[in-house]
C-alpha cells in the first residue's frame, strides 16, 4: 500500500488518456433534443433577411417559435429515425406518411399535414416551413426533412420567406450541432 499515490495517478493519467483518445466531451455522445429559441438567438436571422434587397421587414415571433419548437421535439422524438450529413450541414429526418399527409404537402397547408404527422395542435395553415421536405427515393411512402445546421440560409429558406414579415425558429441539437427548424408567417 505504500505506492498508492502512484497507482493513482496512474489511474488518473489513464483515465485522462481514455477521454482524449475516445473524444468524450460535452457534446459527443449527448442525445439529440430541442432547444428552443428566443428574439436573442434568433436575432441574427432576422438580421439576415432585413439586410436582403427582397424583404422590407423580418420579426422574430415568438408563436412561430412555439411551433418550431413543437416540430423540433417531434424530429427529435425519434432519433433513430435522424442522420445528420457526412459534413454535418443537414439533419434528415425519415418519416412514414400516408396520401392524405402527402395531399396536404402539396397544397401548402403545412400545419394541417404537420399536425396529421403528429407534431401536435400547429392552428391554421398560416406559416410556411423554412426547411425542405422530399420524397425518400427508396421508399414512396415515405419523406425525409431536410434541417440545415443553424447559422446557414438555404434557398428553400429564402424561398419560404418571400412575401414574409415573421419567422420563428427552434432548434434540434444532435451530437452538439444544431440544426434550424425555421418557420416563416
Amino acid at each position: 500500500m505504500k505506492n498508492w499515490k502512484k497507482l493513482l495517478a496512474c489511474l488518473l493519467v489513464s483515465l485522462m488518456a481514455v477521454t482524449v483518445f475516445t473524444a468524450c466531451d460535452a457534446s459527443v455522445g449527448a442525445p439529440i433534443g430541442p432547444k428552443p429559441s428566443n428574439a436573442e438567438s434568433a436575432k441574427a436571422l432576422c438580421e439576415y433577411f432585413k439586410n436582403c434587397e427582397h424583404f422590407e421587414k423580418m420579426d422574430y415571433s415568438e408563436d412561430l417559435s412555439e411551433k418550431a419548437y413543437n416540430i423540433a421535439n417531434w424530429v427529435a422524438s425519434t432519433s433513430v429515425s435522424c442522420k445528420p450529413s457526412e459534413d454535418k450541414t443537414e439533419l434528415y429526418r425519415w418519416a412514414h406518411v400516408d396520401n392524405v399527409v402527402k395531399t396536404y404537402l402539396e397544397k401548402k397547408s403545412y400545419a394541417t399535414a404537420f399536425e396529421n404527422m403528429g407534431m401536435g395542435i400547429l392552428g391554421t395553415d398560416t406559416f410556411t416551413p423554412g426547411f425542405d421536405w422530399k420524397p425518400d427515393a427508396d421508399d414512396p411512402s415515405d419523406i425525409i426533412f431536410v434541417l440545415p445546421k443553424d447559422g446557414r440560409v438555404t434557398d428553400t429558406m429564402t424561398k419560404a420567406a418571400k412575401g414574409k414579415t415573421k419567422l420563428g425558429v427552434a432548434y434540434v441539437v444532435k451530437d452538439g450541432v444544431s440544426y434550424a427548424v425555421v418557420l416563416f408567417g
